[in-house]
Order: C-alpha cells, then sequence, then structure tokens
C-alpha cells in the first residue's frame, strides 16, 4: 500500500465564493484515499490576471493522501467540473480553482502537473495561507524555509483575511486544526 503524504491545496472561487468553497471542502473529504487535515483563513483577495472581474476567496488545506500527485490531480480536475467550472478564459472568473502546491517533498514537472506549483513563491494568496499550516515547510526544489520566500512575493493579491464566523464551512467540512505541520 502507498505511503501517506502530507500535501497542501490551494483553493479559489470568485463566483459564489462562500457556497463554492464550502462545497469544495465537502468534496475534497470524498476523495479515496484522502483526507482533509487541515484548513487555513480564509482570504479576500483581488483578481490576478485579469483585474475587471470579482474579488476571490482564497485559503490553502493540507490533505494527507495515498494518491499519486496525477490521480490526485484528476480527482481535484472532477470536483472542478462537478462545481461547474468552465475553462473559457485563462484566469478568468471560476466557481473553483485548485491548485497542489507541494506533494510532500515530490518534484513533478510534467506538461500537465507542476509541482511545487510555480506561482507559490510568487503570489501572496497561495504562500501565507501555506505558511498557517506549515510555517517550518522547506521549498522542495529550492532547498529554502518558506517563510524566508515572503520578501520575495511579486504579487501581493491579498485584501484581508476574513472573519472565522463569515468562513466557517458546514460541520462536515471542519478539519481539526494543524499544529506543526511540516514539509520537506
Amino acid at each position: 500500500m502507498a505511503e501517506e503524504t502530507l500535501i497542501f491545496v490551494a483553493l479559489g472561487s470568485n463566483i459564489e465564493p462562500t457556497i463554492n468553497v464550502r462545497r469544495c471542502l465537502r468534496e475534497l473529504q470524498r476523495i479515496p484515499e484522502t483526507r482533509l487535515a487541515g484548513l487555513s483563513s480564509w482570504y479576500r483577495t483581488r483578481p490576478w490576471g485579469i483585474e475587471d472581474q470579482p474579488e476571490f476567496v482564497n485559503l490553502v488545506v493540507a490533505l494527507v493522501s495515498r494518491l499519486s500527485p496525477h490521480r490526485l490531480l484528476r480527482e481535484t480536475q472532477a470536483i472542478e467540473t462537478r462545481l461547474a467550472r468552465r475553462r473559457t478564459q485563462r484566469n478568468g472568473p471560476r466557481t473553483i480553482d485548485l491548485d497542489i502546491l507541494l506533494y510532500g517533498d515530490t518534484l513533478v514537472d510534467g506538461d500537465d502537473l507542476k509541482i511545487p506549483h510555480p506561482g507559490l513563491t510568487e503570489r501572496d494568496f497561495m504562500l501565507i495561507p501555506l505558511l498557517e499550516l506549515a510555517p517550518d515547510a522547506v521549498h522542495p526544489e529550492l532547498g529554502r524555509p518558506l517563510r524566508e520566500l515572503i520578501c520575495e512575493i511579486r504579487y501581493r493579491q491579498i485584501i484581508a483575511r476574513l472573519p472565522a464566523r463569515t468562513c466557517a464551512p458546514a460541520a462536515a467540512a471542519t478539519p481539526p486544526p494543524m499544529a506543526a505541520a511540516t514539509v520537506g
């Protein structure tokens, strides 16, 4: 049986974001051989890429899974499809967007999947929520602690951290907080 791996996945939505993020969290808990292990704060963020669209809600979840990176990618893409994600415009509005940021210390460099996610060290809405869950995480390719990379972020899109009462997921989607998860 495959070994369990700690994985971090970014979630984002700007079409009915509260509803769609909650739905996505429930869907993530249905992925085979995978459990939701942590949930960052939710952040209100400016759109990245195309600015003339509604603001986003972004967060990061920690998963523990026995699935391979490509199998997890297929599962997250299936969730996007079930939540009516339409890929009509690159960086355009979306019901949900799921990006695998880190998969343990695994490196993947394929046409369909790159791990670590190339935007991880460039976008605050990916890096800052991940650091909430894994403050001691090390970038598996750069060999540097992620917290050291905050100063090098190119795109600062975070407007505000949302109050807990605003973003509290449904009871079925409330994982225990991760005290000291590490990667690398």
